[in-house]
């Protein structure tokens, strides 16, 4: 198993599972500790980010649908990172979008 420390602005820490074992240091019984260079906090800022991408390509949209429901896993790497979660080797973003009373002229 490997956790990853994250740090929290405001001192703390965050440990979490991580969902591979690559770039981990031993820190006895088969347990690996990995410290994160950057804080949930700045990790979460570049997930918000990539999620406004989406959001903001859809309501650009000629007929900007009604809703829109973006869903993706997040994991914590080896690297001790955050990443969106991949689905057979690719990155997986599931996007939802419906249109009500679309004007069909």
């Amino acid at each position: 198993m490997t956790l990853v420390r994250m740090p929290l602005e405001d001192g703390g820490e965050l440990v979490v599972e991580s969902a591979d074992g690559a770039g981990s240091i031993p820190v006895g019984s088969g347990s690996r500790v990995v410290q994160a260079s950057e804080t949930v906090q700045k990790a979460m800022g570049n997930i918000r980010s990539a999620a406004e991408a989406v959001l903001g390509e859809l309501r650009a949209m000629e007929q900007p649908p009604a809703k829109v429901n973006v869903q993706f896993g997040i994991k914590v790497t080896g690297e001790a990172s955050l990443a969106v979660a991949k689905s057979a080797g690719e990155a997986n973003f599931n996007v939802t979008i419906e249109w009500t009373g679309v004007d069909k002229s």
